[in-house]
């Protein structure tokens, strides 16, 4: 099981928020702090169509070339435990035609201390606890 964690998502854009799985994905290499959304989750937050501001780019992928829409500063993210909330952090979305999940990149991976321990069984921590976490 690969290792998912709850956030929430807020938009910068609309009012809208909503809970989701993500997957942490060290493939997904950034400079910056980038999130790529499935089209749905972008329209439940208010983030399809696009925005005036959106820009369409060309990622390389390991399935070869695809265009997503980048919109910067869009969503306020921060994962959601039982026991503990992470900090807040803004970051760019992008946006998927083609994606069926929210994926975090390496950069938001490591801005929010997250440690992943088992990438197969799905466990992880908040780097400086103990206590470890499964995959959600």
């Amino acid at each position: 099981m690969p290792v998912r964690v709850r956030v929430k998502l807020e938009s910068l854009r609309s009012n809208n928020s909503l809970v989701v799985s993500t997957l942490l994905n060290t493939g997904f290499t950034s400079d910056e702090l980038d999130i790529h959304l499935p089209r749905d989750v972008a329209e439940k937050l208010g983030l399809w169509p696009p925005p005036s501001d959106a820009s369409l780019e060309v990622l390389d992928t390991a399935g070869g070339e695809v265009l997503s829409y980048l919109i910067p500063r869009a969503v306020k993210l921060t994962v959601i435990e039982e026991d503990r909330v992470s900090k807040s952090i803004v970051c760019n979305a992008l946006i998927s035609l083609h994606e069926r999940e929210v994926l975090l990149s390496d950069a938001v991976i490591e801005e929010l201390e997250i440690e992943i321990l088992s990438p197969k069984t799905g466990l992880w921590r908040f780097k400086g606890e103990d206590k470890v976490r499964r995959s959600k």
